[in-house]
């Protein structure tokens, strides 16, 4: 069997988290350290890690601990696109081992896959995506190796009993894998959910052997 399932969200800065999850009190630049203590990873919108200055970078990985993974979304990022590229080699090597990989929800074509894993270099996966039969719209997989990423892409209306249906139809193609992946995206990402979908997971999978 596969390890535990690692549960994140797209980004840590949501309005509708303001009280619900972050303290009142809490000052904004101390939001990613507070969603680190309680989430392993998180996932990165292009639109987020592309504008982000060095110094930031920095910052960003300053403000978790060790054990805390970065995932990059590089859904329409090409092998022509050269100040993204440089911006993926910039945040390669600002986050150093913190940059777990990146994943791309749409297919990429071999120049565009040859680039992006230069640009991150070693020891980084690239999931990319991959069709399952009879899973609900609002779930994009992707994989590469021993990693497969989940994305759960708008968690309104869904609730435990729905996840519950969905980890137990990705569960064979999960527990075949090192490292299972699952993100929530929304406006806000349902909090409870991320919480909940961890322990879900390890009363489907059982015990391990």
């Amino acid at each position: 069997m596969g390890a535990g399932l690692l549960v994140g969200a797209e980004a840590w800065e949501h309005p509708g988290w303001d009280e619900l999850f972050y303290p009142d009190d809490l000052p904004p630049e101390w939001r990613l350290t507070y969603y680190a203590n309680e989430f392993p990873l998180v996932l990165l919108p292009a639109a987020v890690w592309r504008l982000a200055q060095p110094a930031e970078l920095d910052d960003w990985r300053d403000d978790v601990s060790e054990r805390f993974r970065f995932v990059l979304d590089v859904t329409g990022v090409t092998a022509t696109d050269r100040p993204m590229l440089q911006q993926l080699g910039n945040c390669q090597a600002a986050l150093g081992e913190s940059l777990a990989g990146a994943v791309c929800w749409s297919p990429l074509d071999p120049d565009g896959h040859r680039a992006l894993r230069s640009g991150l270099g070693d020891g980084r996966f690239l999931a990319e995506p991959v069709t399952v039969s009879g899973l609900d719209a609002a779930v994009r997989v992707a994989e590469d190796g021993g990693h497969c990423c989940v994305l759960i892409t708008d968690g309104a209306g869904h609730d435990l009993k729905w996840l519950r249906g969905v980890l137990g139809q990705l569960s064979g193609r999960l527990q075949a894998e090192t490292a299972p992946l699952l993100f929530f995206s929304g406006h806000p990402p349902p909090i409870n959910l991320l919480r909940d979908a961890a322990v879900l997971w390890q009363l489907l999978a059982g015990p391990r052997p």
